[in-house]
C-alpha cells in the first residue's frame, strides 16, 4: 500500500501546518468552553450581591442588623451592606446580580409573632435583562436562604414560646395558692375584707390564663406563619419574556462573528478583479461589496430572531442599527487579520472567538469564571455588543458609548486593510 497522501503532506509543510491548526481546534473550543462553565454553582461565593436593611430595632430586637451581620461574614455568599440607592444603581449597571431589601418593621413584626402572626416578606430584586441564568441562581440561593432565616427565627420563637410557659406555669401555681387562702379563710369565717381582693386577683390570673390559652387556636394563616414565618420574594428590576429574549445577544454577536470569519475563509478579500488606478480604488470597491455583503447577513439574521423566534426587543430599530454596526466592527477586525497573515489569520480569529464565547458571560456570569476570564471580559469585542443589545433588546438606556467603540473598531481595522492594499499595490496577485 501507497502512502501518497502521507508523503504529500511531507513535502508540503503548509499543508501540515493548516492541518495541526484544525487539529487544536476541537481541543481548544472543549477546553475553553468547558472552563468557562466547569462548576459555577460551587462559586456561588463568587456572585457579589447587597444587602440593604431598613429595619428599625424595637426594645428588644434588630433583626435586621443580626441578618445583615451573617450575611455579610457568610462563606457561602457574597454580601455587600449598601444604601438602597447605590444598590439599586449597581444592580442596573450589571455590578451586582442580586439586592435583599429588609423591610424597617421586621423586628416589630417577628417581636410579636407569637400574639400576632403574621408572615415577613422580604423582597430580593434581580436583573433578568442582565443575566437570565443569574437571576435564576440567585433564585435559588435564596430559596435556601429562605429555609436557614426562618429556622433560626422558629428556633429563637421556640425559646421565647418556652420562657413564657414557665412563666405561666408561676403564675398558676400562684393563682392556685391564693385560691386555696380563700378557701381557707371562708372556712374559718372570714370577713369579706380579707376574700374580696383573693376573689379579685384569681378572677385576674384566670382571664389573663384563659386569654393565652385562647390564643393558642390560630387561623390556618396564623399557623403558616408560625411554621414559615419569613418569605423571599423575587422582584426583577428587568424583566424578559422568556430566556430566549435573555440569550439573545450572546446567540446574536456570535452568530455575526461566526459569519464574518466564514466569509474570509471562503472568499478571498485582497484578490483583485479588474483593472485600478490606485490602491484605494481598489480597496473600495472590494470592502464596499463585502461591507454591503455582511450588513445583508446582519439583516438577515435580524428578519430571522423578528419573525422566526419572535423576539421582541424594547427597541426594534436601535437593535437593528446596533447589529449593523456590530457586524461592521466584527468583519474589519476579521478581515484585517486575514490579509496580514493569511488562512492563519483566520484560524486565529477562529480561535479568539472560541476564546471570546468562554469570557463574554453569555451562559453563566462571568463571576462565576476564573480570573483569567473574569481580566479580559470587560475588553473582548463580543462583550462589548452584547453589552449594547442588551440595552435595545431589554434594559434600555444609552449605547452611544458602545457605539463609539465599535465604530472605532471599524475606522482602525479598515485602515489596517487599507494599509495592505497600499502595501500590496504591485502585488500580481492585485494586478
Amino acid at each position: 500500500m501507497n502512502f501518497h497522501e502521507w508523503a504529500y503532506i511531507k513535502q508540503h509543510p503548509t499543508v501540515w501546518r493548516i492541518l495541526l491548526g484544525i487539529l487544536v481546534i476541537p481541543l481548544a473550543y472543549a477546553a475553553i468552553l468547558l472552563a468557562s462553565v466547569w462548576n459555577p454553582y460551587g462559586e456561588l461565593h463568587r456572585l457579589p450581591m447587597a444587602v440593604v436593611d431598613q429595619d428599625r430595632a424595637t426594645a428588644t430586637m434588630h433583626w435586621g442588623r443580626t441578618v445583615t451581620r451573617q450575611l455579610t461574614r457568610s462563606k457561602s455568599l457574597q454580601f455587600h451592606r449598601m444604601t438602597a440607592r447605590q444598590a439599586h444603581r449597581e444592580l442596573r449597571a450589571g455590578k451586582l446580580y442580586l439586592v435583599l431589601i429588609i423591610p424597617r418593621k421586621s423586628s416589630y413584626q417577628l417581636g410579636r409573632l407569637a400574639s400576632h402572626p403574621e408572615t415577613l416578606r422580604l423582597t430580593y430584586q434581580t436583573d433578568a435583562g442582565q443575566s437570565t441564568v443569574a437571576a435564576k441562581m440567585g433564585s435559588t440561593a435564596m430559596q435556601k436562604l429562605q429555609g436557614t432565616l426562618n429556622q433560626t427565627v422558629i428556633q429563637a420563637e421556640f425559646v421565647a414560646i418556652q420562657r413564657q410557659t414557665v412563666q405561666s406555669g408561676r403564675r398558676l401555681v400562684t393563682t392556685a395558692g391564693q385560691l386555696q387562702r380563700v378557701v381557707r379563710a371562708s372556712a374559718t369565717g372570714a370577713p369579706a375584707s380579707v376574700t374580696s381582693p383573693l376573689n379579685e386577683a384569681i378572677v385576674q390570673g384566670l382571664t389573663r390564663n384563659g386569654q393565652r390559652l385562647a390564643q393558642q387556636s390560630k387561623r390556618p394563616h396564623q399557623l403558616q406563619a408560625l411554621a414559615a414565618p419569613i418569605k423571599l420574594v423575587q422582584h426583577n428590576v428587568t424583566s424578559v419574556a422568556n430566556n430566549g429574549t435573555g440569550m439573545a445577544p450572546y446567540f446574536m454577536a456570535i452568530s455575526l462573528f461566526v459569519g464574518c470569519i466564514t466569509l474570509n475563509i471562503i472568499y478571498d478579500a485582497g484578490k483583485r478583479h479588474g483593472q485600478y488606478r490606485n490602491f484605494a480604488l481598489a480597496w473600495l470597491d472590494k470592502m464596499g461589496m463585502l461591507w454591503v455583503f455582511v450588513m445583508l447577513a446582519a439583516s438577515a439574521m435580524w428578519l430571522a430572531v423578528l419573525n422566526i423566534n419572535g423576539l421582541r426587543p424594547l427597541q426594534p430599530g436601535k437593535t437593528y442599527l446596533l447589529s449593523l454596526l456590530i457586524v461592521l466592527a466584527f468583519f474589519s477586525l476579521v478581515t484585517c487579520f486575514r490579509l496580514w497573515l493569511g488562512l492563519t489569520g483566520a484560524w486565529l480569529m477562529l480561535i479568539f472567538m472560541i476564546f471570546q464565547i468562554g469570557c463574554s458571560g453569555g451562559t453563566y456570569p462571568i463571576a462565576l469564571t476564573n480570573p483569567l476570564y473574569r481580566a479580559v471580559h470587560p475588553y473582548l469585542p463580543m462583550t462589548i455588543a452584547m453589552a449594547g443589545l442588551r440595552h435595545t433588546i431589554s434594559l434600555g438606556g444609552s449605547i452611544a458609548g458602545i457605539c463609539w467603540i465599535l465604530a472605532s473598531m471599524v475606522v482602525v481595522f479598515s485602515l489596517g486593510t487599507l494599509a495592505y492594499f497600499y502595501t500590496h499595490r504591485n502585488d500580481e496577485m492585485l494586478a
